[in-house]
């Protein structure tokens, strides 16, 4: 029984690796659109808990637990003093659901074998996500009536309309998509490095994926930009090479030129409440709907700082008029920390602040490691800080299964390497 157990219990932890590529189609259940990997992990969590009762596996223990609990107790609070409405009561739900996975993945990712099964599962799903993109693109060409179109395209946002394809791909909306290939894209050069992939198959998947992201034209891409060139430096900094030192500085440059494009526009929306004047080009600039959005977010934050609005509440009301001609009544805050301010006050915004700090100390130094559970620590800390604090400066993916599945890596493989350099 009990072998038989554990057997079932990887086999679901791969198929929820897998699983994390497809965020739609969703189905309603109990008031919940569930998407694949909810359906995993109700059997995946049962499954670990039982291997914990009968003794087959220890208990899943991490310092970053205490982080963990702390963010999910700023939570909890909030909600309380906001009287616990049923908003509060449904989000929490969803957020003891995050926040177990990491435990999950920690407690059944206990040997390089799984460590490597549960990252080519990984990239077996993002390499459907870019088959699924590159589909799309020779579609749009070809025959733009496609139902595959249909599916995978997004609306253009803050972007001008035109005769383009923007691509949510299997995702819900184009930016969770380009965050969930950045974090692909750091795993796929630790598995190429581990020698887990051979170069044939990694160089077939890392065209597709680059390409896809890129037809996600998400704020995003800055992320991606900055992936290659972190990662570029990594290889070849013991060299002292001079491309390495300019594909990170290209690689921050872009990052940053990014975060630029998210906060303002060239294009003079009437919703804008002031408009700012750059004066050495002697040019006008509107504040994009982000922007508009952070102000608002950051009012709400002063207004309740302590303990927030309470979880689950909308961060803001702000009416942005896009370039499409779309009157747009914005409610999220686009930003994890300004999300997570509104909704729990400082005392969530420490927590989170607490647990990325722990996460970079996992991930440091910042050197490519000598075993295969040591390139998955440090791609897996790598993409968590990009696609939660970088990423997250222009989206609120706090709430996204494929960051709190990284974070279980990072986890997992930081024990696996304890063990492999202590033996």
């Amino acid at each position: 029984m009990t072998a038989t157990a554990e057997r079932a219990a990887r086999l679901l932890l791969v198929a929820f690796a897998f699983s994390l590529a497809f965020m739609q189609p969703a189905v309603q259940l109990l008031g919940f659109a569930v998407v694949a990997s909810d359906l995993l992990f109700v059997p995946l969590l049962a499954l670990l808990a039982l291997l914990v009762w009968i003794g087959a596996v220890p208990l899943p223990r991490d310092r970053v637990f205490a982080y963990i609990a702390a963010y999910g107790l700023a939570m909890v609070a909030s909600a309380v003093a906001a009287g616990m409405p049923a908003w509060s009561a449904a989000k929490l739900l969803t957020q003891a659901y995050l926040l177990a996975i990491p435990v999950v993945a920690c407690g059944l990712v206990r040997d390089e074998a799984m460590l490597r099964a549960v990252v080519r599962w990984w990239l077996a799903g993002t390499a459907v996500v870019a088959a699924v993109g590159l589909a799309s693109l020779a579609l749009f060409a070809l025959d733009r009536g496609h139902a595959l179109l249909d599916f995978s395209r997004f609306h253009f946002g803050t972007l001008p309309a035109g005769d383009y394809p923007r691509l949510r791909l299997t995702f819900l909306n184009a930016n969770l998509a380009c965050n969930y290939l950045t974090v692909s894209l750091m795993l796929l050069f630790a598995a190429r490095q581990a020698d887990w992939v051979g170069a044939p198959i990694f160089h077939l998947l890392l065209g597709p994926l680059l390409i896809t992201a890129a037809a996600t034209i998400s704020p995003g891409l800055g992320g991606v930009a900055l992936a290659i060139g972190l990662w570029s430096w990594l290889l070849l900094r013991e060299r002292r090479s001079a491309a390495a030192r300019l594909l990170l500085a290209a690689g921050t440059i872009t990052a940053l030129a990014f975060v630029l494009a998210m906060a303002v526009t060239p294009l003079l929306h009437p919703t804008a409440p002031f408009l700012i004047q750059v004066p050495l080009i002697d040019s006008t600039l509107a504040p994009s709907g982000r922007l508009m959005i952070w102000i608002d977010a950051a009012r709400n934050f002063a207004a309740e700082p302590f303990l927030g609005r309470g979880i689950g509440a909308d961060s803001v009301a702000v009416r942005y008029l896009d370039p499409s001609g779309n009157l747009q009544h914005l409610s999220d805050a686009h930003n994890v920390f300004l999300s997570i301010a509104v909704q729990s006050g400082i005392v969530g915004l420490a927590a989170l602040l607490a647990l990325i700090g722990h996460v970079l100390w996992r991930t440091l130094p910042l050197r490519l490691p000598a075993t295969p559970a040591g390139l998955v620590r440090l791609a897996a800390g790598l993409g968590l800080l990009n696609g939660l604090v970088y990423q997250g400066l222009g989206g609120s993916f706090e709430d996204s299964r494929h960051l709190w599945f990284a974070l279980g890596l990072l986890l997992a493989s930081s024990r696996i390497e304890r063990r492999a350099t202590t033996s």
